[in-house]
């Protein structure tokens, strides 16, 4: 209970409470530190949940219809985002580093946190959110729609959890603690948000066509609704991709205006 209530006081006293309060004041390093240590404990789970899932033998498994998968994991949507993640993290750790030293100004600096910014609001955080959500809500209807229960004996359940709840738990933490603003222009945003979507969904088309199903779902599939479920993805990444946005306007737009104010 006592540190339940350290942890709060500390949380009030560093104004992390932002979301509720609508107060921003950077008057310590703490909520870098904070993020510069989720950054550093998603990169080791990350090493470690991949060193378990991506070395798995699937010939071995007993049940034929596992066998696919020593070739369908690298097109798990979840592989590629989380393959992806490989670069983002190690690229804010660096720039938190560089920040927490005073060097943020730096050249190659900022351009890194350019990078970072368009590689979280144009993939990670509409393609995670979608394909996590997505994921337990057809868990919760039929799994096997995602992939027969035998996977268990090579999949444990834990790493579901690391896959699809840890990763989104990670990315939304990331949305809510690092100062983002809306960009000059939505255009390279969106392009290539669309053109990983597009790019992932031709792969599934071009899989489904030879008769190998990435999803077990996709069995169930015909043309149109293959059409259908491309046109709804990439729906569903829109609606991720600005609703992001509103949500760094509700939480760092005083800090924004309180930083213009000091310059």
């Amino acid at each position: 209970m006592l540190r339940c209530i350290n942890i709060v006081n500390f949380l009030h006293k560093e104004k992390l409470d932002l979301i509720f309060s609508g107060n921003v004041f950077r008057k310590s390093d703490n909520l870098l530190k904070v993020r510069l240590w989720i950054y550093c404990l998603a990169l080791i789970h990350l090493a470690v949940v991949s060193s378990k899932l991506l070395f798995i033998d699937f010939t071995k498994a007993e049940d034929p219809s596992l066998w696919v998968y020593e070739s369908v994991r690298w097109k798990l949507i979840t592989c590629w985002f989380n393959l992806l993640s490989f670069i983002y993290l190690p690229v804010c750790i660096y720039c938190e580093v560089k920040e927490l030293l005073g060097e943020n100004g730096e050249p190659q600096v900022k351009w890194l946190n350019n990078f970072r910014f368009l590689i979280f609001t144009s993939i990670l955080l509409p393609t995670t959110t979608f394909a996590d959500i997505l994921f337990w809500r057809l868990w919760m209807k039929d799994r096997e729609l995602l992939a027969p229960a035998s996977i268990d004996s090579f999949v444990p359940f834990w790493s579901q959890h690391s896959m699809h709840t840890v990763t989104l738990v990670v990315t939304m933490l990331d949305m809510v603690m690092l100062p983002r603003a809306r960009p000059k222009s939505f255009v390279p945003g969106l392009s290539l948000m669309t053109f990983f979507v597009l790019a992932y969904s031709f792969m599934c088309v071009e899989s489904y066509v030879r008769g190998e199903y990435i999803y077990p779902v996709f069995k169930f599939f015909d043309g149109f609704k293959m059409s259908v479920l491309m046109f709804y993805v990439l729906i569903e990444h829109l609606f991720y991709y600005f609703g992001q946005f509103i949500v760094y306007d509700l939480i760092w737009a005083r800090y924004w205006k309180e930083s213009i104010q000091k310059l």
